[in-house]
């Protein structure tokens, strides 16, 4: 068994139930942190619907945190996220981009990682 995470109808990212579920609760945190719609609506059944907009305001938000961070462990959990987010906004051809040097960094050096986000269809 597996969540989707769907634009339209286009699935970006097809993960476990239990990474999903981890996942999720990590974005929601993160929204309630930074004061920012994630653009992911509810869970319906393992299938999650992204509002495109919202999705990419959210990336953008968490991007620039994550490179302005000089907290040790701060950008240790969000290393373990943003990735990911990056990932799905690229897949999901969002255009999320670099706004500062740091950021321009941190992008690329995530996007060299070329982390393959699988959805169900590429099993």
């Amino acid at each position: 068994m597996s969540y989707t995470f769907d634009i339209s109808d286009e699935t970006i990212w097809g993960p476990a139930n239990s990474a999903a579920r981890i996942f999720l609760g990590t974005v929601k945190t993160l929204s309630e942190e930074y004061r920012v719609p994630s653009g992911f609506g509810d869970d319906l059944m393992g299938m999650v619907e992204i509002d495109p907009l919202e999705f990419a305001d959210f990336v953008q938000r968490v991007l620039a945190e994550r490179a302005q961070s000089l907290h040790l462990y701060k950008s240790m959990m969000l290393d373990g996220i943003v990735p990911i987010l990056i990932a799905m906004a690229d897949r999901g051809k969002l255009g999320v981009c670099a706004r500062t040097p740091e950021e321009s960094v941190y992008l690329e050096e995530v996007r060299a990682r070329k982390l393959p986000m699988l959805a169900a269809s590429d099993y």
